[in-house]
């Protein structure tokens, strides 16, 4: 008996391991019946070639005081400057000491508010904290979009853009503009993807297909260490499921239990925001990026960087995958 139970344990505990996989498969072929409905015309796609004069955007940055990430976190803040004037800058850090709070503020050279969280049981919590400045900015109807941030990713001008062109089409299929955070090395002219773990098959993912030179593909690999949003999903995020840290385990709520959100970590969890809630029949979760079909890759637009690199100049599971190879034909 104890043989056949062990024999037992073993096929379950194997079936377990690929359980994801196979429910990627029955989700993707539930899309290849229903793909025609997955199609939008850009023809105005490009008309929108800068920012409008009142863009407002609300940013917190969640940042445990490390030194050595001064120089990137001022690099961060003076990016988001550049996309519109009319940015308020939230520096959410741990409780430290007047020496290193003066040495902060001297690094950042644009106008911020840092705010020491003193209270929070653990640090670990300190990304959360962001939700109550979005709570705010929500509430200041001149408030136009909301973003968190890790303190090492970098979003340009040409990213905004891109999610503002893009979250106009998408939004009608309940589907969210995502990026891709990249690193790279010293001599290598190539951008590395940070979050891809192996080389996916487009034809193995859902999509949405345009009549540009460009389809949007879900994402199957969605951290991005980041999120911005428009009110219509500041609404969303702040109303729903996603917004507690117990999201995705069933103690929470039985409707919304999820593997995905369970592997990730509290401070990981702070920024998957709606990335797993409300998902579209025939997608994985609700994360699509472009794909250049005339250069055959990811397109650059959505391609963050994180400056840190810390995972292509070390032996790591991250930063090992091109951003040309990522996703390729079958």
């Amino acid at each position: 008996m104890l043989f056949f139970l062990k024999i037992l344990r073993k096929i379950f505990k194997s079936l377990g391991k690929k359980e994801e996989k196979i429910k990627n498969l029955i989700i993707h072929e539930k899309f290849k019946k229903i793909s025609h409905k997955y199609k939008i015309d850009l023809k105005k796609f490009n008309q929108i070639s800068d920012i409008k004069k009142n863009t407002r955007l609300v940013v917190t940055i969640a940042y445990f005081f490390n030194k050595k990430k001064l120089v990137d976190l001022n690099k961060v803040c003076l990016s988001l400057f550049e996309i519109s004037k009319f940015t308020k800058i939230y520096i959410l850090t741990n409780n430290i000491s007047s020496k290193d709070y003066n040495e902060l503020k001297k690094a950042i050279k644009v106008r911020v508010k840092i705010v020491i969280i003193k209270s929070k049981l653990s640090n670990r919590m300190l990304p959360w904290y962001h939700l109550e400045y979005m709570k705010k900015a929500y509430n200041e109807k001149k408030i136009t979009h909301f973003i968190y941030l890790e303190d090492d990713i970098l979003l340009n001008k040409q990213n905004f853009i891109y999610w503002l062109k893009s979250r106009n089409y998408l939004k009608k299929l309940n589907l969210i503009p995502g990026f891709v955070r990249v690193e790279k090395y010293k001599n290598d002219k190539d951008f590395y993807t940070v979050d891809y773990l192996k080389r996916t098959k487009l034809n193995s993912l859902g999509y949405v297909k345009t009549n540009r030179e460009i389809k949007f593909v879900n994402n199957p690999y969605p951290y991005q260490g980041m999120y911005l949003y428009d009110r219509e999903l500041m609404k969303e995020h702040l109303t729903g499921p996603s917004s507690n840290p117990d999201c995705g385990h069933g103690a929470y709520n039985l409707n919304f239990i999820n593997q995905n959100m369970i592997n990730h970590d509290l401070v990981a969890k702070a920024n998957m925001g709606l990335t797993f809630i409300n998902v579209p029949e025939g997608f994985i979760n609700r994360i699509v990026i472009p794909f250049n079909l005339k250069e055959n890759q990811i397109d650059k637009d959505c391609c963050i960087r994180h400056l840190s690199n810390k995972y292509v100049n070390k032996k790591s599971w991250f930063g090992n995958i091109k951003v040309k190879e990522a996703l390729i034909k079958s």
